[in-house]
């Protein structure tokens, strides 16, 4: 064990649980204290030749790190959760907007999506709603365009069998998932 290794355990040992305590009063939810406290410890160690020989200066100079870590781990936390806010407002006006309000059959269409599989959801809004060709679906998924259009074809049944079991007296919505972003124009999901 180094010297440094040795003054890293010395002080973590003499005031760790000291630090912690402090954080874990201050920190909303606690459970993030072990956060803070990690990066407390990673400081420690970078400037362990700058850490006090007297134990009373070390434990207040520790603090004084942890009360800096923690206005930063603060501060970026209201920073996410300002961006988080942002992007739902985003998110819901673009839901807003990308089909008619209250449209049975988009919401048809959407429930039934939200029944597939995963990989079948992601093909298909690849090139519905983001407007891809198979070719780019594939650089996307990692697969060849041959891949692509068979797994492209499988999903359309999938969500062809979804619609019809939502409702069988009814015809599916065929015309209702349309490339939404795509800048040519519409295009129905049955790929005509």
């Amino acid at each position: 064990m180094t010297p440094a290794e040795r003054r890293l355990e010395t002080v973590l040992s003499a005031h760790g649980a000291r630090v912690l305590a402090y954080l874990t009063r201050r920190t909303t939810p606690v459970e993030d204290a072990a956060d803070v406290y990690q990066e407390v410890v990673t400081i420690l160690w970078r400037k362990i030749h700058d850490v006090p020989e007297d134990e009373q200066h070390c434990l207040a100079w520790l603090l004084s790190i942890a009360r800096r870590t923690l206005s930063n781990h603060r501060r970026a936390t209201r920073r996410r959760h300002a961006a988080t806010q942002r992007l739902r407002g985003e998110l819901a006006a673009y839901r807003d907007t990308s089909g008619p309000a209250g449209d049975p059959a988009v919401e048809a269409v959407r429930a039934a999506l939200a029944q597939l599989r995963p990989d079948d959801r992601e093909v298909l809004t690849l090139t519905y709603w983001e407007g891809l060709t198979s070719e780019q679906v594939a650089v996307v998924l990692g697969t060849s365009p041959a891949t692509t259009r068979k797994r492209l074809q499988r999903a359309r049944q999938r969500l062809e069998t979804a619609l019809s079991a939502r409702s069988p007296a009814q015809p599916p919505p065929r015309e209702t998932l349309v490339r939404q972003g795509s800048q040519s124009g519409e295009r129905a999901l049955t790929g005509q």
